[in-house]
């Protein structure tokens, strides 16, 4: 069962991460998720299904009807394939971004600001006004 945290520290717990792992060296990656529902009326099962089916190490926060995930220790390969499953899960209804690090960024900034991007990107989204 994962772990809901508050928004507001979302991207303290980013900074965090990042400092564990430079400091020791264990896990070497993490990732950020982005998942968004179509329909709104999908969020609340989304919600429970982040909830209890992954890891207890696992963080998320929610805001505005959108969640936004940190999974340490997860590869890209990994998270690729539980994306996937929610994807299906939900018959193609979740929308899903995903940065891995030290990949696709080096820093916390370098981070959030992918995220930002990739999410403006591929949907349309705006996530920088939650991160100002």
């Amino acid at each position: 069962m994962s772990v809901e945290i508050l928004f507001e520290d979302f991207k303290p717990l980013v900074e965090h991460h990042y400092h564990f792992i430079k400091r020791f060296q264990c896990p070497d990656e993490f990732c950020l998720v982005f998942l968004r529902p179509e329909k709104q009326e999908l969020f609340p099962k989304l919600k429970e299904v982040i909830k209890e089916a992954l890891r207890s190490t696992d963080l998320f926060a929610e805001k505005d009807g959108n969640l936004f995930l940190i999974l340490p220790g997860a590869t890209k390969q990994g998270v690729e394939f539980i994306t996937k499953a929610i994807y299906d899960f939900f018959n193609g209804e979740v929308i899903e971004v995903y940065i891995d690090y030290p990949y696709d960024a080096k820093t916390p900034d370098e981070l959030i600001e992918a995220l930002i991007k990739e999410t403006e990107h591929k949907f349309g989204y705006l996530l920088g006004k939650y991160f100002k």
